[in-house]
């Protein structure tokens, strides 16, 4: 299974799910939840090593606030429809925990940049989904303590809360000294982290804490007889609904209202489109402590399945279908700020449009500055709103598929435009524009080069050859005696100068 993921670029989390239907015809019983928390014990694992706290504090207000907004909401109306369905509370609640939680395990596994690169709606992404975790990690140790337990059992969050203190501790305080010493070596390291999963399973379990069981374990334990009732059917269409239509539309519909631009806003919330890995836990708790009701869970089951595969279809896909739902004019009916963070002086003309701040545009900004050119930014950072508003005569703050942006930038009395986003689908947009402007895009394959050309750019930035070509022409005239020492560390200096500083 991992095999078929690998080779087709796909998020990994469904295919534990169809391993462990596959297996479970082969494994006795009584050996499932063993092997189950050990499985999970690693998927806790890689959600861990992908929480980005330091990430976290430049967007955790509006991400906590987004994360508490949507899930509350979300879990109140599937809490409303399961009642609706004849369910009782608890199978209710469970109903509206699948539905409000999305997985940091499946979204992390397309917002992963090679280029690293981070555009505003990944870092919002990442913030919301590390909320959504602790949520779910604090409904793991609630139901542990409350609901399985025979008697209230409140040390059970004490402990985990210490639990939790102590890892910070390690991350501070021990793991970034160990590292440092084994220099990277991947065995050691890999050792090590499997020694810290071992280490904190067995406190876990020293403490009489429950551990999670996931995805892998919940595919095993469905496999032998899985009922395929008319309630379960029901269940499961009402959690794909909230997961694949309420959840992003909820989110976005929040940025938008807090000020972020249609793109980052859809962008977003498409990464909440899945079941949480906590939900599957949570379900597969409840199943082995009978708490939960076969048609339940079943339902939780299956619209993990479905949500995360089609989750890897929509991180691939997201810049396409955001245009999609441009076009369509949904992203206007949510309410999409423009007016209050523009500004552009009425006599602007023969100007040049730069179209994203953060990568590079400050350099070209100063480049024009230097030529005493008129400059106007595009951009949809928000948080680098302060900088360009005081940095910038003129600017727009806003989605560049967005045909109003460009009106407001004057794009027809644009001497030029140049993108140096890192993003494919800006750039595409960038390059489609229905304009004889010259258009200058920024690439980072050959193939999207020639690709953007026939397309109708007017000319390619691809980092990459740039600095080579510098570099190598460096070197060369050092190597042939036409350059000294001293003339080779300056031009390299010079070439992280702006034009201003010279």
């Amino acid at each position: 299974m991992l095999l078929v993921a690998a080779q087709k670029g796909l998020s990994v989390i469904p295919f534990y799910l169809l391993a462990g239907a596959l297996a479970g015809a082969a494994i006795d019983e009584t050996q499932l939840l063993d092997l189950a928390q050990w499985g999970i014990a690693f998927l806790v694992f890689l959600f861990g090593i992908h929480v980005d706290v330091e990430a976290f504090r430049s967007t955790g207000r509006i991400s906590v606030t987004v994360g508490l907004l949507q899930a509350s909401i979300v879990s109140a109306l599937a809490f409303g429809a399961g009642l609706a369905f004849g369910l009782d509370p608890l199978n209710a609640g469970y109903l509206g925990i699948a539905a409000a939680l999305s997985s940091s395990l499946v979204a992390t596994s397309y917002l992963d940049d090679e280029n690293g690169a981070r555009p505003t709606y990944e870092r919002l992404a990442e913030s919301i989904h590390f909320t959504e975790d602790l949520l779910g990690v604090l409904v793991v140790l609630g139901l542990s303590a409350f609901v399985y337990a025979a008697a209230p059992a409140w040390e059970q969050i004490a402990v985990g809360g210490g639990l939790f203190a102590l890892a910070l501790g390690i991350r501070y305080l021990l793991f970034h000294r160990l590292t440092a010493r084994l220099r990277g070596d991947p065995e050691v390291m890999m050792l090590l982290g499997i020694s810290f999963v071992v280490g904190f399973i067995a406190l876990a379990e020293a403490a009489d804490l429950s551990i999670v069981v996931g995805a892998f374990a919940a595919g095993i334990a469905i496999a032998d007889d899985y009922p395929h009732s008319l309630e379960s059917i029901g269940y499961t269409l009402t959690l794909v609904v909230a997961i694949l239509i309420l959840n992003p539309l909820l989110v976005a519909f929040i940025l938008l209202r807090s000020g972020f631009d249609g793109r980052t806003a859809i962008l977003t919330g498409l990464t909440l489109d899945q079941v949480s890995i906590f939900s599957l836990f949570i379900a597969l708790e409840a199943f082995a402590a009978d708490q939960i009701a076969p048609p339940v869970f079943d339902a939780i089951v299956l619209a993990a399945a479905v949500t995360m595969i089609v989750a890897t279809y929509t991180g691939r896909h997201a810049g396409a279908i955001n245009r999609w739902l441009r076009e369509r004019g949904l992203i206007r009916l949510l309410g999409e700020p423009l007016g209050d963070r523009t500004q552009v002086s009425e006599e602007l003309e023969d100007h040049v449009i730069i179209v994203d701040f953060e990568h590079g545009g400050r350099r070209v900004l100063d480049a024009c500055s230097f030529l005493d050119r008129p400059t106007l930014v595009v951009e949809d950072n928000p948080v680098l709103f302060e900088a360009i508003r005081e940095e910038c005569d003129n600017y727009v703050y806003g989605d560049v598929s967005n045909e109003r942006v460009w009106e407001l930038a004057r794009l027809e009395d644009a001497a030029l435009v140049v993108s140096l986003t890192p993003e494919h689908d800006r750039s595409e947009a960038v390059v489609d524009l229905e304009s004889d402007v010259p258009r200058i895009v920024r690439v980072d394959a050959t193939e999207t080069a020639a690709e953007f050309l026939e397309r109708g750019a007017d000319g390619i930035i691809y980092p990459d050859t740039i600095a080579a070509e510098r570099v190598g022409g460096d070197l060369e005239a050092l190597l042939e005696g036409d350059l000294s020492r001293e003339g080779f560390v300056e031009r390299g200096r010079s070439h992280f100068e702006t034009p201003g500083d010279n």
